[in-house]
């Protein structure tokens, strides 16, 4: 037979060495993969909360009520309505439901029916001092960011944590 004539292609153990290197990079690849996909749930909620208190800002200077940010730990929900008592507009209040794998972790804030008044902003803009100093997003492998309170008090920041 002539050279030409033979058909080209791969050995049974070039094919089982190529099997073997993807086999490997993929080992190492799919665990640093899957930590950035959890950390960017997290930063996700962390930023959605964030402009959640902007916005609560926004809207107590601008109707010149004041704001709350509520947050209920066992229905895995937050948002922002005008504080009772007062005469907010009730189209302008926004409720949202937190990622499954995350939870709060707050340690004070006053309570009624089992949701947290979190933060609250005057028609000034300012935050109250009742408002809380921070809130941890949890996720289920503990990693956590967070929301704190800035060091001149008037708004809140993200604050990664290291592990």
């Amino acid at each position: 037979m002539r050279e030409s004539d033979q058909t080209r292609g791969f050995t049974l153990v070039e094919l089982i060495i190529v099997m073997a290197l993807l086999a490997v990079v993929t080992a190492i690849a799919v665990p640093s993969l899957s930590r950035s996909l959890r950390q960017r749930n997290l930063n996700d909620e962390a930023s959605r909360l964030l402009a959640l208190t902007e916005y609560a800002r926004d809207e107590a200077v601008s109707q010149g009520v004041p704001m709350n940010v509520w947050i209920d730990p066992n229905a895995q929900r937050f948002g922002v309505e005008a504080k009772a008592g007062y005469d907010g507009d009730d189209a302008r209040t926004r409720e949202f439901a937190l990622n499954p794998d995350i939870h709060f972790e707050i340690d004070r804030g006053a309570t009624h029916g089992g949701v947290v008044d979190a933060m609250e902003f005057a028609p000034d803009g300012s935050a109250a001092t009742s408002s809380i100093d921070a809130l941890r997003l949890v996720d289920r492998f503990n990693a956590a960011v967070t929301l704190a309170r800035t060091s001149d008090g008037w708004s809140y920041e993200i604050v990664k944590e290291q592990r």
